[in-house]
């Protein structure tokens, strides 16, 4: 929690190290949507990557807010760290996601430590959290605990996004506390959980979790505090996701399935590969006939490796690259992924699905 001091308040002072990553998250369209006032405009977070929308928010036209994505949990897909804040003097901003794994037994824990797990502790309460580590922080920055505040509101949001997911071994916690400095300026940090837990047939008996947290920070004076806070929740309630983005979302979930099971097929296929030539060792050796396979050249010795993983290469733009064998044609987007296809009148680039990249059709050979 030290390094996070002065990350945090280092945003109340100086906005500049979003504003300078933030040229395609800021663009803002004004509508008269009266929501939250006459004026009100669009912020888009996007995605720095592809270069998609990813979802959108309203707020007042007289607020800045600043974005960039922030890919540490997932190189795919980004969480956003924003700021807000407007003339009147409120601020708000968050921190990035901190992921860990907890394991129940702490010898487990140890030995995993002194196996390389760098990101190991144990599971926390947002109540242990507030004590241990938030008390600390606001004091030092001149701010009192007011009391821990329950928003039905809020807690609404969070039961339906669960029950959205539907996924059972997946808690999401938010715990918002208040706080008060001497010059009548109000705080309320959120603190939001989520715990992912294993099953312990899974992981050899042992009791473990994947837990992460982010802390959303806001500060107004206090004759607007209330007003701007509504705002700023609302925003957060009313978000609005890019249907292409969630098509690109699918896309990519598949593509990483479909790697996931062609590593499986590969694996078992080499083991079975494996446990067919010590067999074959096994009879030579029994008649006396075994001899080691040499092999004329490199070229020879890799296309008999292909042919044993059932692989094959495929060209594109001059270069050479490997691919599952079985299919007549394979489409390649500009990362190197690909899509097989044995239908020789299917086109990636007509798939609604894959309407966001360009995909080249390679040669075989």
């Amino acid at each position: 929690m030290k390094a996070l001091i002065p990350f945090i308040f280092t945003l109340l002072i100086c906005s500049s190290c979003l504003d300078s990553q933030s040229q395609e998250g800021r663009s803002s369209s004004k509508s008269d949507l009266g929501l939250f006032q006459p004026s009100t405009q669009k912020h888009y977070f996007v995605d720095g990557k592809t270069g998609l929308v990813v979802f959108h928010q309203e707020y007042p036209s007289n607020w800045e807010i600043l974005s960039r994505p922030d890919y540490s949990l997932d190189s795919d897909f980004p969480t956003f760290l924003h700021l807000k804040q407007n003339k009147n003097g409120m601020k708000a901003f968050n921190t990035p996601i901190y992921q860990y794994v907890g394991f129940q037994n702490p010898y487990y824990a140890q030995m995993m430590r002194n196996n390389g797990l760098k990101n190991e502790r144990p599971l926390i309460s947002p109540m242990a959290f507030v004590e241990q580590e938030l008390v600390p922080l606001m004091n030092r920055e001149g701010f009192k605990f007011l009391s821990h505040r329950e928003f039905p509101e809020l807690n609404a949001h969070v039961e339906k996004y669960v029950a959205k997911t539907g996924l059972k071994n997946i808690e999401f916690r938010v715990y918002p506390t208040e706080w008060i400095n001497n010059n009548n300026v109000k705080a309320i940090v959120f603190f939001k959980q989520m715990i992912l837990h294993y099953d312990p047939a899974l992981t050899g008996g042992e009791v473990m979790v994947v837990w992460n947290y982010q802390l959303n920070f806001f500060f107004a004076p206090t004759s607007i505090y209330e007003s701007d806070l509504k705002i700023a929740m609302n925003a957060d309630f009313n978000i609005v996701n890019n249907p292409n983005w969630e098509r690109y979302q699918i896309q990519v979930n598949n593509y990483r399935q479909q790697q996931k099971n062609i590593i499986h097929q590969r694996t078992m296929r080499d083991l079975n590969n494996a446990r067919d030539a010590d067999h074959a060792r096994y009879m030579d050796n029994l008649r006396g006939t075994y001899t080691a396979p040499a092999y004329a050249s490199n070229s020879s010795h890799s296309n008999f490796i292909d042919m044993i993983r059932e692989e094959q290469n495929v060209s594109l733009n001059g270069k050479t690259f490997k691919v599952n064998a079985g299919a007549d044609n394979y489409w390649m987007n500009s990362d190197g992924k690909y899509i097989a296809s044995s239908d020789q009148f299917y086109d990636p680039n007509r798939d609604p699905l894959y309407d966001n990249q360009q995909w080249d059709l390679t040669t075989n050979n």
